[in-house]
């Protein structure tokens, strides 16, 4: 497994918040990545991130939600198969105060597991690392990331929950082998159902492969030990992963050859 450090996450992502530069790279975070596959080998890793990048906006977009205050001109070049024309989209849900919510709840309806005829077109909209659409997105990378987004879609956006969501996000839609195969051009599609931002997403991936070429290859992780039961005057304390994985390196170095 690589071994994200707090260095290489802020050179991935230099202008996300430290919140989520920390989650990632705690011990938390680094194990939820190893469990989904991400970090065996510097091509996941760096999909991955590239995905997440252009989806957030290296983590900037506010409350890490999509942003569903919408012209129509941007709605028709959005959906062009939908709305022919800015006019287009205005005739069929006017100018009032709230018309891109209707509108979501129209374009997102019935489908994602989205019920017809309900806001979970503008309840589920795009939300965390790998922005999570769709009633059915929630429910999926949920039931993975122990986390009840269906019944609480906000906790998609704390920062803490982010190496949880992304984690589970890649094992929904099984991208290991994906990016193995074919890298972003393979992804992409899995990922937001289209080739949306694929230029932005192959430049992230180029710049981001370099840096995770870098990192510290674990072969292989090593057990944690259980602690013995703790005495009152003297509890055991329980070494960190980084901890644990840096006094493994360095015993490989001590090997006689």
């Amino acid at each position: 497994m690589l071994l994200l450090t707090p260095i290489a996450v802020r050179q991935i992502f230099p202008q996300a918040p430290q919140s989520v530069v920390d989650a990632f790279a705690s011990n938390e975070g680094q194990l939820r990545l190893h469990s989904a596959g991400i970090t065996d080998n510097a091509v996941r890793l760096a999909v991955a991130m590239a995905h997440c990048h252009h989806e957030t906006g290296g983590f900037t977009i506010r409350n890490l939600t999509e942003n569903i205050n919408y012209s129509a001109d941007r709605m028709a070049v959005v959906w062009p198969n939908r709305f022919a024309s800015a006019e287009a989209v205005r005739a069929k849900y006017g100018t009032a105060p709230g018309w891109q919510k209707k509108a979501f709840d129209d374009i997102y309806g019935n489908r994602m597991g989205n019920r017809p005829g309900t806001s979970d077109g503008s309840a589920f909209i795009g939300r965390g690392a790998p922005q999570i659409t769709g009633r059915d997105g929630y429910r999926e990378v949920g039931k993975r990331a122990g986390l009840p987004l269906e019944a609480q879609p906000e906790l998609a956006c704390l920062p803490v929950n982010q190496p949880a969501i992304l984690a589970a996000f890649w094992m929904w839609k099984a991208m290991g082998p994906l990016a193995d195969a074919g890298g972003i051009d393979a992804t992409v599609r899995p990922w937001n159902g289209g080739t949306n931002g694929l230029v932005d997403r192959k430049a992230q991936y180029t710049r981001i492969l370099p840096i995770v070429r870098k990192l510290v290859d674990v072969p292989a992780l090593p057990d944690v030990p259980s602690p013995a039961p703790a005495r009152p005057s003297a509890p055991v304390q329980v070494p960190s992963l980084i901890e644990i994985i840096i006094k493994f390196i360095i015993a490989l170095f001590r090997r006689p050859s």
